[in-house]
């Protein structure tokens, strides 16, 4: 009877795992996505890797409090592993953010189900990222970050260090150079569009400014950005490898 438990033990602590990160990881922990098929994946997952975990014979207490706290350090290993991987994402939703409000479109606002409320650039970037994502099968590398995982981290072996903090810290900030990066383009032609109108105001006082201003501020940053689409399609490939690294690196010292 105690072998059975165990297995069902076993069993649940993949489970959980699989499915947390899942919840949480770019394009399948989508909003959108059913929670009954973020589930019904997780549960697939953990089907699949369970004869595997089962034949390394990990040891696992079938006391309740020993049982909670490693369901716990299952989940937040999945948590941690999902958000590491959605940073990128977030920071090129940022820079969105940056030039939709740089350029006047931050009051004409799209319902995005994940967020509420996000501007069109914002999700505009946000859905290019995504498919880059999935043309690089990115989204077989979040499952293949979850083989990884156990590896690196056994069950109930999740601990917060000195270096995983110092690794999420770093991701972190890649976050906020990506959406700096992602609107330099715009920021910087809308710079200049307003010294052009500057002195335009002072050439023809009569020309009232402020009401040409958001037609033309607008015009400008959406050439701009259909110049330089083709640009940040292959930064956000060369974004993704790069960050493909850094998530294989956050396994390891986890």
């Amino acid at each position: 009877m105690e072998v059975y438990a165990l297995q069902l033990v076993l069993f649940f602590m993949i489970f959980v795992r699989c499915t947390t990160l899942l919840s949480v990881a770019p394009m399948l922990g989508h909003v959108s996505v059913p929670v009954q098929v973020k589930a019904g994946l997780g549960m697939f997952m953990a089907i699949v890797l369970y004869p595997v975990l089962a034949a390394q014979h990990p040891e696992v207490d079938l006391r309740l409090l020993p049982l909670a706290i490693m369901a716990v350090q299952e989940a937040l290993t999945g948590l941690v592993i999902g958000f590491a991987m959605s940073l990128v994402f977030a920071g090129v939703r940022a820079g969105g953010e940056l030039i939709g409000f740089d350029l006047g479109l931050s009051i004409a606002t799209a319902f995005d189900p994940e967020t509420g409320s996000n501007n069109i650039v914002g999700a505009f970037l946000y859905l290019a990222l995504l498919l880059v994502f999935i043309l690089i099968n990115g989204h077989h590398f979040v499952l293949q970050a979850m083989v990884l995982s156990y590896d690196a981290i056994p069950l109930g072996g999740f601990s917060v260090g000195g270096p995983v903090a110092e690794q999420l810290i770093r991701m972190s900030g890649i976050m906020f150079v990506v959406g700096l990066k992602c609107a330099a383009p715009i920021i910087v032609a809308s710079f200049l569009m307003n010294v052009a109108l500057a002195i335009l105001s002072r050439v023809a006082p009569q020309v009232n400014v402020f009401i040409v201003s958001f037609p033309v501020k607008i015009g400008v940053g959406v050439l701009v950005l259909m110049a330089a689409a083709p640009l940040l399609v292959y930064a956000f490939k060369n974004l993704l490898t790069g960050f493909e690294e850094d998530i294989v690196e956050l396994i390891r010292v986890m």
